[in-house]
Formats: structure tokens, sequence, C-alpha cells
């Protein structure tokens, strides 16, 4: 019998030592609602499955994550101006770790909700048609399910945990799911890349995005995030600014279509104020774009654009 059956069970649950959550999850359901609650008693009924997978309970996930939560925080203020904080050890037990990490933040982090929430709506607003769609990365699979219904997915991830979601979320028909390093070694390929929570656990980001325009058709989407002033033990590049995420992206060959800052606090803003917050030196900050690959017209507009300004 499943732990959280309804949402009350999931707000009598975070009591007491889980007390910390019960404020992000209240403001949580003040801003989204209904379609809030939905998504967060989906994900812990199938964070629920994935641990008890693994011998473990939902209760001990949250446990765990409260300690996580804490332990970041501390690694934030201890890595403060740190370029980056150095390589982990991916043992089983830190896999394990971070699917649990990963998947309760999405319940019970404003912006790691408010993510979850802005890949769904540029998929809907801009992938439209049935391309061939690529995601490095996959982690809980939560990203590339709703991906899949827009078209074929194939995704890469390093974590072998990662095929017990597959299988959790019914998508082994669904999505092709590789378990192993993406190579970059199809040009031209994709429609669509996603890569969500992965260039700051890279030591050289550009060179990712300069692979990522190769692999892509002409015209070609990307959506991308970035972690800015978020040091942590597993990001092994700390990004600084909005604008040093987009110079990156620019010389990569990417061009911008849209973009949205998600602060990373329990304070509460007005809307109004994050893209100020999202300057602001102190304040860490998700910042997530949809990026278009720049066309090659070939040199023969290039001459008629020259010819044109001498006219």
């Amino acid at each position: 019998m499943a732990t959280v059956e309804g949402f009350e069970d999931f707000l009598d649950l975070i009591r007491n030592d889980l007390e910390i959550f019960r404020y992000p999850v209240l403001d949580l359901v003040e801003r989204y609602g209904a379609s809030y609650k939905e998504h967060a008693l989906c994900i812990l009924g199938k964070l629920e499955k994935f641990a008890g997978s693994q011998g473990e309970t939902l209760a001990a996930t949250l446990s765990f994550y409260a300690r996580y939560v804490r332990q970041v925080a501390e690694d934030r203020l201890r890595l403060q101006g740190a370029s980056k904080a150095g390589a982990i050890s991916w043992d089983r037990r830190f896999k394990l770790d971070y699917l649990y990490a990963l998947t309760l933040s999405t319940a019970l982090n404003r912006s790691r909700y408010e993510l979850f929430l802005d890949y769904r709506r540029t998929l809907e607003e801009h992938f439209q048609r049935r391309g061939a769609l690529l995601e490095i990365g996959a982690g809980n699979c939560l990203d590339a399910r709703f991906a899949s219904s827009h078209g074929p997915v194939r995704a890469y991830e390093k974590n072998e945990l990662s095929r017990v979601w597959q299988s959790i979320l019914g998508l082994d028909e669904r999505v092709d799911l590789r378990i192993e390093d993406y190579r970059f070694d199809e040009p031209d390929t994709y429609d669509f890349v996603t890569m969500i929570e992965l260039l700051e656990h890279l030591e050289n980001p550009a060179e990712c995005l300069e692979n990522t325009v190769r692999v892509l058709k002409d015209g070609g989407l990307a959506y991308l995030t970035f972690a800015i002033r978020m040091p942590q033990i597993d990001h092994l590049f700390n990004f600084t600014s909005v604008q040093e995420c987009r110079n990156m992206l620019t010389e990569a060959g990417f061009a911008l279509v849209r973009e949205q800052c998600l602060i990373d606090t329990y304070l509460p803003f007005e809307e109004s104020e994050r893209w100020r917050l999202a300057d602001d030196p102190r304040q860490a900050v998700i910042y997530c774009c949809l990026a278009r690959k720049q066309r090659w017209e070939g040199p023969g507009s290039l001459l008629d654009g020259f010819n044109e300004s001498l006219e």
C-alpha cells in the first residue's frame, strides 16, 4: 500500500525533522494549486516504487533529502568563490542518492519545480512537430517521459539506476535509453536537444555546447539550463552570471529564442523581481533557455549582403 495516497498524507509526512519542507510545499500549493498537488503526488508515488526496488522507503528518502539540503547549504558557503569544487566518486550509493535528491527537489524546491514546468511549456510551444529529440543526462527519466509524447527520444545517462526509472515509468518502448557517454558523433541529426542540470557537472561546458550545435540540424533547438552561483561538490564548473551563459551560447553558435531565470530561494519575491535577483551576485539562480542553431546560408548569402551594403 502506498504511503502517500492523498495530499494530506504528504503534509502529514513532512513533520518534525522534515518541517523544513512545509513552507516550500505550501508556497507551491499557493502558487500552482491543483496542478502542483497532482504532480507532487505522481512524483512521490513513482519515487516510492523506486526506493522500494532498492529496499528503502519513501520516509528514508525524505530524511536523506533533509540532510542533503543542509549539506548543500554548508557546501555553498564553504566553496563560495571557487571556480569548481572538484571531482567526486560516482559509487552506487552516490548514484542512488543523486536520483533521490533530483526527484525530491522537483516536488519540494520551488525553482526546481518551476524548471519542471518550464521545460514542459517550452516543448508544448516550440516543439509540436514529431522530430528526433536527444536528451543528455536522463536522470529519473521524468523529462524524457514527457518529451516522448512529442516524438522519438534517445537519451544518454551514466547512472545505470536510471533504467529502473525507465521501467517504473513504462518507457521501455518509448525512450531509447543508453547507459553511456554521448560522443556527439551524429552531425546534423536532431531537431531538439535537451540538457537539464548537466552543464555545471562538466569541466568544459563550452566545448559541450559547441558539440551540441554540431549534432543539431540547421535551425534545430536546444533546451539548456545553467546553475549560476551554485558551488557544490558535484559541480565542476561554477557559472557566475547570466551574461556569462549568454556569451557561451553565442560563441558556440546558438541564437537565443527565449530565456527564464528561476531563483533558488525559499524566501518570497515578486515576479517582477526575477531578473533583478538574477543579477544579484549573492543569489543562486537556474538560468533556463531555448536556443536555436544558427543557420549557415553559405558564402553566396554573405556576398549578397556585402553587395547590398555597398549600394
